[in-house]
């Protein structure tokens, strides 16, 4: 599983499998998900992401180790 955040865009992408989707759903306003050929949903995008979400939260590493949020800044 891979999650990555694009400031550029404000968009949050969780790479739930690592495959191509076939075709895409908006689930709700700003929630994309990508499925797969066969129907499993193999990654979620949240447009506006920052709107959605409190990327302040948002920690990505190792646990329970070092890990850095969004803003930098590390915990």
């Amino acid at each position: 599983m891979n999650i990555a955040y694009f400031k550029d865009t404000d968009s949050l992408y969780i790479e739930l499998l690592p495959e191509d989707a076939s075709h895409a759903w908006e689930a709700h306003p700003g929630v994309v998900l990508n499925l797969s050929e066969d129907g499993r949903v193999i990654g979620i995008e949240l447009e506006r992401a920052s709107q959605l979400a409190d990327l302040r939260a948002l920690r990505v590493g190792n646990f329970p180790g070092e890990v850095v949020a969004v803003d930098g800044s590390t915990h």
